[in-house]
């Protein structure tokens, strides 16, 4: 069985749904990636979690409904074509929060504290 960060650092690209955690992961990662929005996902978050990354360049989006093999394979073969992959790997990394953990633990602190 592997870890799928593992699994995910070693991949070029990440194809995924845009859940909270993916995502997450994806910007510590640093990971250039094409992600596909579960749809009826309560509130829509998928679609502004994949967003977030879109936003920075770092995503492409594509919506479940227009989801075959020729627009994944397009995608790819835009991202590799016009070489902005490692591009787009650094803009994940914008998106990134280290030990956020940690920070969200000492704001519940600092809070209780007032």
């Amino acid at each position: 069985m592997y870890e799928l960060s593992e699994v995910m650092s070693a991949c070029d690209i990440i194809c995924s749904r845009a859940g909270a955690i993916t995502i997450t992961e994806i910007a510590n990662l640093g990971k250039p990636s094409i992600l596909i929005p579960l749809p009826n996902v309560s509130h829509n978050h998928q679609q502004y979690n994949a967003e977030v990354l879109e936003n920075l360049e770092a995503a492409k989006i594509i919506q479940n409904s227009n989801l075959n093999a020729e627009t994944l394979n397009f995608q790819i073969e835009e991202i590799l074509k016009k070489g902005i992959l490692e591009k787009m790997g650094e803009n994940a990394r914008k998106a990134s929060h280290i030990n956020a953990q940690e920070k969200i633990y000492k704001e519940i602190i600092s809070l209780i504290k007032r």
